[in-house]
């Protein structure tokens, strides 16, 4: 049986799919955070004790004869992904040429589009807006990470809402941590005192303090008003996104997708509310790692 084998790596987990050559899923998991920024020796074994954590789980149901990857932070025709193709090629024992390996926004267009089609903004631990042409050439807007932009991303919704209750504690002890959001943090955090939110935010990565953004969402639905203000502001902060590709490439589909952006529909509110152009808008969820998985078993038969 050929298998295919696609990857969803973003900033919070590590997505796989196993699928036939029917395209139907045969098996599925998720490992570590898994990233395109090889910058270290030690960057680069994590990533290979990643992939081989992924390689055991993988090899329970069968051995892929293809993979495609999506990765977090991996630039296309780069030393890193000639490093990371390499990497699956030896784990999983395949030629170098049954390995796709690009950004985790090039696997995640094509679930929703064909190429040049339309526009995705995107809103996981970080932000992008992405657009790939006919021929494959890759316009994106935002990206940047999160010491520098990812409005209206998982990481930024998070830093925002620990701001607000932190300036609202210092300005009436107490009252920061008692409103809805201070508590839904609190309990995320595992706790209120500062050395256990510093512990938590500047002990972990961006992943971990993304992940504080489901904590907003839940404040959200109980009516938090701050709550619903950052979760609104973040939609206008990706609307910003789709608005800049649309004046560049002109009015066509906008798909809102992303585990950020499903956190309350205030968020796609906003987003459409503020869009400059009259455009289809796209709010479904699709497994990028499944479209990657019916890509690799392709690679089977090439």
């Amino acid at each position: 049986m050929g298998l295919g084998l696609g990857i969803d790596a973003g900033g919070t987990a590590t997505r796989w799919r196993l699928a036939d050559a029917t395209g139907q899923c045969v098996a599925q998991g998720s490992v570590a955070p898994l990233t395109g920024h090889l910058f270290s020796a030690a960057a680069e074994e994590r990533a290979r004790q990643i992939v081989l954590d992924m390689a055991q789980a993988v090899l329970e149901t069968g051995r892929p004869l293809g993979i495609v990857a999506g990765i977090t932070g991996l630039t296309r025709e780069t030393p890193a992904e000639a490093t990371m193709r390499a990497m699956f090629a030896e784990t999983f024992e395949l030629s170098p040429d049954r390995v796709f390996v690009a950004e985790d926004m090039w696997i995640a267009y094509l679930a929703y589009f064909a190429l040049g089609e339309g526009i995705l903004v995107y809103s996981g631990t970080g932000s992008i807006g992405y657009y790939l042409s006919e021929d494959k050439q890759v316009i994106r807007v935002g990206g940047r990470g999160n010491l520098i932009d990812d409005g209206g991303s998982g990481f930024w919704i998070a830093r925002e809402a620990l701001k607000a209750v932190l300036r609202a504690e210092e300005e009436s002890p107490g009252e920061g941590w008692t409103s809805i959001l201070g508590t839904c943090l609190a309990r995320a955090l595992g706790g209120t005192d500062w050395n256990v939110v510093r512990s938590f935010v500047y002990g972990g990565d961006r992943g971990k303090i993304g992940s504080l953004a489901r904590a907003v969402g839940e404040a959200a639905s109980a009516d938090d008003g701050t709550a619903l203000r950052i979760l609104r502001e973040a939609g206008e902060e990706l609307a910003r996104l789709a608005n800049a590709l649309i004046k560049r490439l002109g009015a066509r589909p906008v798909a809102l997708v992303g585990g950020s952006a499903r956190l309350h529909p205030v968020i796609s509110s906003a987003f459409r509310k503020k869009l400059v152009a009259p455009v289809e808008f796209i709010a479904t969820d699709l497994d990028a790692a499944l479209t990657a998985a019916r890509l690799a078993a392709t690679l089977n038969r090439a």
